[in-house]
């Protein structure tokens, strides 16, 4: 592979949560004592009642809008990807990996809500942190919001796909390649306001699986042909004309070290020439 500087998109795929936090203040209950009373024990009230206890310390969190676009815009490339798991049997879903920023905290587990027309419903997540966003029409009407639990500035979101390949049947590379394209929608969504300039286009994917120390992604053309791989030994699809033209279909599995499917994800590399 010809030497590149590049972008993960990790690294691109920052995004700040406007999100505030509010605490609420700690308080005592104040007892008075009680005068001293005839017969009885310097110190020791025998009808005193029990102490009370101070309220404990109450952290509440606001939900704020989850990155910079409205669910109504991300909802143009989840309707490409729902039209084509529909028509071809195999899945390709977007999700984001959603994780505290490096030396941030929050409260655990990361969550996220669509909040619309006065009710909200929870995200599906993995526990990896991967959160799986759907296509619902009715969001998509009432421009939902994606809301957190987390603070202002707090969480780092990468834009992914999960490929879920039927069992042992191929992937075909135009699906992948299209799906890299609904991707690059995504991302110029999300990224681009945070980033403030252009963002380019994705020409590669990256195998992964998780937990990532414990698994391995097995990924080869059905002509024979082994993937390149990256320093870590996970395999990359490269992106270009001829690939283009050939379309040829790729078998793709991941497993862990038992031996059982695990999850399988295409990161997707931005490069810069």
């Amino acid at each position: 592979m010809k030497a590149k500087a590049y972008w993960r998109a990790a690294v691109a795929a920052l995004i700040l949560l406007p999100a505030g936090w509010a605490g609420a203040r700690q308080t005592e209950a104040q007892v008075e004592p009680p005068s001293a009373q005839p017969g009885t024990v310097p110190g020791v009230d025998p009808g005193a009642g029990p102490t009370a206890e101070p309220i404990p310390e109450m952290v509440v969190t606001s939900r704020e809008q989850f990155g910079k676009t409205s669910y109504a815009t991300l909802a143009e490339a989840l309707k490409v990807l729902d039209h084509m798991e529909n028509a071809s049997g195999h899945h390709l879903r977007l999700v984001f990996k959603v994780e505290l920023g490096k030396d941030k905290s929050g409260p655990l587990p990361i969550q996220l809500w669509a909040v619309y027309n006065g009710k909200e419903e929870a995200i599906e997540s993995t526990p990896d942190g991967y959160f799986y966003v759907p296509y619902r029409p009715d969001w998509e009407a009432a421009d939902a919001k994606l809301v957190s639990n987390q603070a202002k500035g707090a969480l780092r979101a990468t834009v992914m796909l999960e490929v879920l390949p039927t069992e042992g049947q191929p992937v075909a590379y135009a699906e992948l390649r299209q799906g890299a394209k609904v991707l690059d929608r995504a991302i110029e969504e999300f990224v681009g306001p945070v980033m403030g300039f252009f963002v380019p286009s994705i020409d590669q994917l990256d195998f992964i699986c998780e937990p990532r120390d414990h698994c391995r992604v097995n990924a080869a053309l059905t002509t024979g042909e082994a993937l390149e791989a990256d320093d870590k030994g996970r395999p990359i699809l490269e992106f270009g004309r001829k690939m283009d033209r050939r379309n040829p279909a790729l078998s793709l599995a991941a497993t862990g070290e038992d031996g059982a499917p695990t999850r399988l994800y295409a990161r997707p590399e931005l490069h810069i020439f």
